[in-house]
């Protein structure tokens, strides 16, 4: 008879534990509402690990990383208003419709391509400002190319740069570079969670006489596998995305070498982004009169789960052609990390 009563007790005892555990839970969760609507800038809470913080740490808000090439941002010969100049910047017009469009999407991060010397960078900076984006943090790369340069901006400090600004290729058993490089940052848009970013830019089509543009192409794509393999190796928990202009398409050498097949997939995968009317192309090429998908977002299988494929695309607005022969790509990610709920441990029996 005493042994069952001791039960009962004991069971009545867990009981009223839990209920108390469930009303420090909600008054936690309470305060920490209060403090946030009082001062949403500013942390007031004590640094613990309470389960209240774990829990709100469950529900970041979405990253929107953008990808641009917007075309020759920079000094160079142009045709303005039907009269040849030697030396123009890129006209007015065209960079207000750039911010413009950087505007609507309001991403976090930017990867952007074709764009000029430092004057060019703080233009750039300045007509982004005008639409309500800034960007405290940046890298710019300057490669073999010495007019067309990477630049990254971010709204996260960069906790770790392996920029690669003089990457060496052999091109048909020609020793060569990389005309732009690579940018590769690494950020915490959460706590404790890292996300590492490359931005690419490789050779254009246009033809030259002193090689061959697909062939190096190829060379710098079989670099960049070589690069998230080794980066895979070494950090096998890294999230990582690739974005930036492979001027190819998706059945090119170049991006097999990326993707790889279903057979036999490649350390990277493609998201599969497109228009409000379901059209994947990127750019236009006027002498071609060619529409194609050449600008790529790319992400390893750690991060894939991660993309929110319903928010992410191809920013096609009406006026698309008055910034760029290419347009803007966006991929919104929710990065978490795996919280657990563990409830104070029962009385012993």
């Amino acid at each position: 008879m005493l042994v069952g009563s001791l039960s009962c007790l004991k069971d009545l005892r867990n009981f009223f534990r839990g209920i108390f555990f469930l009303i420090t839970l909600f008054t936690s969760l309470l305060q920490a509402n209060v403090e946030s609507i009082e001062d949403p800038h500013v942390s007031t809470a004590p640094e613990t690990n309470s389960i209240a913080e774990t829990l709100l740490r469950t529900s970041p808000t979405p990253l929107i990383v953008a990808c641009y090439n917007v075309e020759n941002y920079l000094t160079m010969p142009r045709w303005i208003n039907g009269r040849f100049r030697t030396s123009a910047g890129k006209p007015e017009a065209q960079k207000q419709a750039i911010a413009t469009i950087l505007g609507t999407l309001h991403p976090d991060i930017i990867g952007l391509m074709e764009i000029g010397d430092l004057r060019q960078v703080h233009d750039l900076e300045r007509h982004l400002h005008h639409v309500g984006l800034d960007y405290p943090y940046s890298e710019y790369l300057q490669g073999w190319d010495k007019e067309r340069h990477l630049l990254l901006l971010s709204r996260f400090p960069f906790l770790e740069r392996h920029s690669q600004s003089m990457i060496p290729l052999l091109v048909n058993g020609k020793a060569e570079h990389s005309p732009r490089g690579i940018i590769d940052v690494t950020v915490e848009p959460q706590p404790h969670i890292r996300l590492r970013l490359i931005a690419l830019h490789f050779k254009s089509k246009i033809p030259a006489p002193d090689y061959d543009q697909a062939a190096f192409r190829a060379a710098e794509a079989h670099y960049l596998k070589s690069y998230v393999q080794r980066i895979m190796r070494e950090e096998p928990k890294t999230y990582l995305l690739v974005m930036g202009d492979c001027n190819d398409t998706k059945n090119s050498k170049p991006l097999f070498t990326l993707l790889g097949n279903s057979k036999k997939p490649g350390p990277l995968q493609a998201l599969d982004l497109s228009d409000d009317r379901k059209e994947s192309w990127t750019q236009y090429w006027k002498e071609a009169d060619e529409y194609s998908r050449i600008d790529y977002m790319m992400v390893n299988t750690r991060l894939a789960p991660f993309i929110i494929h319903e928010h992410s695309g191809i920013a096609r607005p009406a006026s698309w052609r008055e910034a760029s022969d290419h347009c803007p790509l966006f991929s919104e990610i929710l990065l978490q990390q795996n919280a657990s709920l563990e409830l104070p441990p029962a009385l012993p029996e």
